[in-house]
């Protein structure tokens, strides 16, 4: 899985990027044919966004979470694409 991050200018620390790569790593634990991940960090006066977007085979699963931090909002938009793959991956092989 090849993993893209954008942000709309903040500083992004190289220990934050790691987290990053990690954290949506992981997800491949879930779904074995994610090709690409995009993760987009927004900032909004005292709200951070992070955005994920994953293409797999024949579609893009995308979820959005907002929080204080951005590693709060990171934590969140990567459990909700846990749960996200979860049902994509029991609607998949139902179609089987």
């Amino acid at each position: 899985m090849n993993i893209r991050i954008e942000h709309n200018g903040h500083e992004m620390t190289e220990l934050f990027e790691e987290q990053i790569q990690t954290k949506v790593g992981k997800l491949e634990h879930h779904y074995n044919n994610i090709i690409d991940a995009i993760v987009y960090l927004h900032e909004e006066r005292e709200t951070k966004e992070v955005e994920i977007k994953l293409i797999v085979k024949d579609d893009t699963l995308f979820v959005k979470e907002s929080s204080d931090t951005f590693l709060n909002a990171l934590e969140d938009s990567v459990k909700s694409m846990q749960a996200r793959l979860k049902k994509y991956k029991e609607r998949t092989l139902k179609n089987i």
